[in-house]
């Protein structure tokens, strides 16, 4: 791996806030070029998944739920955070049948991505599962309320335009999925 520009000043870190979710530290780095230090704020946070999940009719399966950061609900793939060490297409998978009770062919990994490395420690992982049913009834988390909703996958791009779908990682995955249908991998 490449060095970085600025390198850690691991003796000045400090742990501000640690909970069930997210561990927040003040973090020393200094600069390579200058020898200046400056703190930074990183919310150490698990890995998630982002699920798009496609029907037999092609239509995607999205759930739209309250999001307190923009206090409003938010149409999006299901998706999760990872257990430690967890796979992300199992991960997916569950999250998927959990929140939807959708399951369907075995997960194919599109992509992963930083979720926002200026603040988080964390990376999305999209994943497709096609040829997705209904196989029982959610089984969602004690604070969780969702509603399902079915879009046709040629719908995806107007939503994301008009702001329908506006969560920044919904949206990057969605286009992940989008940009492989367009330009499938080679070979693949």
């Amino acid at each position: 791996m490449p060095e970085t520009s600025w390198q850690p000043e691991p003796d000045a870190d400090r742990t501000l806030e640690e909970n069930w979710l997210f561990r927040l530290r003040r973090e020393r780095f200094r600069s390579r070029r200058t020898g200046k230090a400056h703190d930074y704020y990183v919310m150490h946070l698990a890995d998630a998944v982002n699920v798009i999940a496609l029907t037999t009719d092609r239509r995607v399966i999205l759930v739209r739920q309250f999001r307190a950061g923009s206090n409003s609900d938010s149409l999006e793939p299901p998706g999760g955070l990872l257990e430690d060490g967890e796979d992300p297409r199992e991960a997916g998978a569950r999250e998927l049948l959990e929140e939807t009770g959708y399951a369907g062919d075995p997960a194919i990994v599109l992509g992963a991505a930083w979720s926002n490395p200026s603040i988080l420690s964390s990376k999305i992982t999209t994943i497709l599962i096609e040829n997705a049913s209904l196989v029982g009834e959610p089984k969602l988390d004690e604070s969780e309320e969702l509603q399902v909703e079915l879009m046709p996958a040629e719908a995806i791009p107007q939503a994301i335009q008009d702001g329908s779908i506006d969560h920044a990682l919904a949206v990057g995955g969605l286009l992940l999925w989008l940009f492989a249908r367009e330009f499938p991998p080679a070979g693949g």
